[in-house]
């Protein structure tokens, strides 16, 4: 666990760096959740943020989350767990079992991972009053998710990627007293950085970090894009890839904005109250306001209304979106509407009386976004 080679090289690295993480928190004092994996770009946001928490900018945490998968696991648990020890900060060790998730919920081993991992660190946030929890994402790897979402038929609002800043979406439950809970947000400090410059940049500073093997392992469809797709693109195509990749994703989230604020108006024109005896979490839209807005804004309340029911760790594809489009009679002239959908986690949307209705509904087998 080698410190910094000296003080002097500590402080131009931080001078480097520092703007970005910065600019994506509020004033003094904050308090901030580091996940912290043991790879080299998780392990250099941690020394970062670490060191704005010497200088008296806020406190830190660390979190590491154990996905009990992989041998060297408990290794890299203790080993985070010592790299907290000697900068000084605070380190919470999360267990989670993605493969009883993946069986339960009839996601791919990946998403289960995922989805665990950040519901996790979400959880942990809440539990320690944190306010941000800083992530170790990078320009590398928004380019690999463009390319993901890009081949599984991602609409505009999926290929804007990751945002630096974002609130999370996942709702927190009020406070014993019934009062709201502050919001969280997340943040992505490396996000305009290569995987490069974040290697080059530990290994001056003499950081030590942990290799996971499991990155190389060409099942999984990320690691085919990193290792084979981006190198064939970079090498016929464009040797910017990446960067112009990291841009369009900027181009498409400030489009996105647009969308989501026309959609947020006309959500507060559509909702209505549920009815006395009907359950708390069903979702009422008029049908008729859908039917006449742009269908960019109809789809993302639709997906909007969707994930308020199933979390928002659920994803729809063009499937799904198409069958909720076509429910509210977004779609065109159709000889008859379809007079249900039924969608993934468990979630059914039907048309009623000139209403669309979301509710929890066990799907019948085979009925998956069909009317």
């Amino acid at each position: 666990m080698a410190a910094p080679l000296n003080r002097q090289l500590a402080e131009s690295t931080y001078a480097a760096w520092s703007p970005a993480l910065e600019s994506l928190l509020p004033a003094a004092p904050w308090h901030l959740l580091v996940a912290v994996s043991g790879g080299c770009d998780s392990v250099f946001l941690g020394w970062l943020c670490a060191h704005a928490a010497r200088r008296g900018a806020g406190r830190v945490h660390f979190a590491h989350v154990h996905h009990q998968l992989r041998a060297a696991a408990d290794e890299e648990a203790r080993f985070v767990t010592a790299l907290g020890q000697a900068w000084g900060v605070a380190v919470e060790t999360l267990v989670v079992d993605p493969r009883r998730a993946a069986r339960e919920q009839g996601w791919s081993l990946e998403e289960a991972g995922r989805i665990l991992r950040r519901r996790t660190l979400i959880d942990a946030c809440r539990h320690l009053r944190c306010d941000h929890l800083a992530l170790g994402h990078h320009q590398d790897d928004q380019a690999e998710t463009m390319l993901l979402r890009l081949l599984r038929g991602s609409g505009p609002r999926g290929l804007g990627a990751m945002a630096p800043r974002v609130r999370a979406r996942s709702p927190a439950a009020p406070r014993p007293d019934g009062s709201a809970r502050a919001p969280l947000w997340l943040i992505r400090p490396l996000l305009d950085r290569r995987r490069t410059e974040i290697a080059a940049a530990a290994g001056r500073l003499g950081l030590d970090w942990r290799h996971d093997h499991s990155n190389r392992d060409r099942r999984f469809w990320r690691n085919r894009i990193r290792h084979e797709l981006i190198p064939r693109l970079e090498a016929d195509y464009n040797p910017r890839l990446v960067p112009a990749l990291a841009e369009l994703a900027r181009q498409q989230r400030a489009e996105s904005r647009a969308v989501s604020a026309a959609a947020a108006a006309l959500w507060r024109r559509t909702r209505l109250a549920p009815p006395p005896d009907g359950r708390p979490e069903t979702i009422l839209l008029r049908a008729r306001p859908l039917a006449g807005a742009p269908r960019a804004v109809a789809s993302r309340l639709l997906y909007h209304a969707y994930q308020r029911l199933a979390g928002s760790d659920r994803a729809l594809d063009r499937r799904h979106v198409a069958a909720l489009l076509a429910l509210a009679g977004c779609a065109g002239p159709q000889p008859q509407l379809p007079r249900e959908v039924h969608l993934p986690g468990a979630i059914r949307a039907r048309r009623r009386r000139g209403r669309i209705q979301f509710e929890h509904h066990a799907p019948r087998p085979g009925k998956d976004a069909r009317g």
